[in-house]
């Protein structure tokens, strides 16, 4: 008969004595901090989309270059996601945040004023102007915008004549393409949601972390052509299209820059002896080569010649 191990025997479900106890969470004390408050009312705080964008501190010297407000800024990346932007005034700071949203590299930013929160999914908002197609004319409204934007996220502003709202939405979570509205008069009817200045995200599952070939969710969606043709992904592709032309533009007026400036180079007289040295470029006709010595140096270049130097210093030309 085949012996039964104890539970002590196998390893199992026993504590380890020697392991040492997980110390408990340390207390900070509330500290006075009225003065960092104050210092950092003036802040916006930044975080990457996408993971793979390292080079923070190329990221923030790009916008201290190409911002433009009134006082002076400071930027400083603050870890391997997240960075930072403090400004003079309210007026500064709040013109900037009407300029986003913002990408570097063509890969979105969250971007979101600082507040005193103790939270690893802070900063987490996108400010977006949403246009919503698909509404009845008749139902095209200030009201209808805002309720369809309250359920994106939190609305700013409106602007009815365009039909479209300004939305902050959480960019930690995918974004949604399509919502279903119910009609006071009856019936239900889908809308579509266009984001303006969207660029990199996921075709597939719409998170702004991930391009589609490296979606976690990819082998759900049936195939690698599955992704839907939703309108966000023509601006996005027409955009990205766009920025690979201007790329190629600039590098290929770089090359002929480049040959052109080698053609002007390689056009120019290369001189091979000390003949050529004095030749024009022009033609064949020599130049006169400079005197290189004085002549005091020339006629005493012997000892022969210094009795013509005493000579000439005794009886000069103009008196013989």
């Amino acid at each position: 008969m085949t012996q039964r191990l104890s539970r002590s025997e196998k390893g199992k479900w026993v504590p380890d004595p020697n392991k040492q106890p997980r110390r408990p969470p340390i207390l900070i004390p509330e500290p006075e901090n009225n003065s960092l408050v104050e210092a950092n009312k003036f802040t916006l705080i930044g975080r990457v989309t996408n993971p793979h964008i390292r080079k923070l501190r190329a990221l923030v010297d790009f916008f201290l270059q190409h911002w433009s407000v009134a006082g002076q800024y400071t930027g400083r990346d603050l870890g391997p996601y997240l960075f930072q932007f403090t400004f003079e005034s309210e007026r500064d700071m709040q013109t900037i945040l009407n300029k986003a949203p913002f990408h570097f590299k063509r890969w979105m930013l969250i971007l979101q004023r600082w507040e005193p929160i103790v939270s690893d999914d802070f900063p987490a908002t996108i400010s977006f102007w949403i246009r919503v197609h698909g509404i009845p004319l008749h139902y095209w409204t200030e009201q209808a915008l805002h309720t369809i934007g309250s359920e994106l996220g939190v609305v700013e502003t409106k602007d009815v004549q365009q039909g479209r709202v300004r939305v902050h939405v959480n960019g930690l979570k995918p974004l949604e393409m399509l919502l279903d509205i119910t009609l006071a008069a009856g019936g239900t009817k889908q809308v579509e949601i266009e984001y303006e200045k969207l660029e990199k995200h996921c075709f597939l599952c719409k998170s702004l972390s991930h391009e589609q070939d490296d979606c976690p969710q990819k082998r759900n969606f049936g195939g690698p052509n599955t992704e839907k043709k939703d309108i966000n992904y023509s601006k996005t592709m027409e955009s990205l299209d766009s920025y690979r032309r201007a790329k190629d533009d600039r590098k290929e007026e770089m090359n002929r820059s480049s040959y052109y400036q080698n053609r002007v180079m390689d056009s120019r007289p290369y001189y091979r002896s000390r003949e050529d040295l004095y030749a024009t470029p022009r033609g064949s006709r020599q130049r006169t080569p400079p005197r290189l010595h004085s002549n005091r140096d020339y006629y005493n270049k012997d000892a022969s010649s210094a009795l013509l130097v005493d000579r000439d210093r005794a009886n000069p030309p103009h008196y013989r």
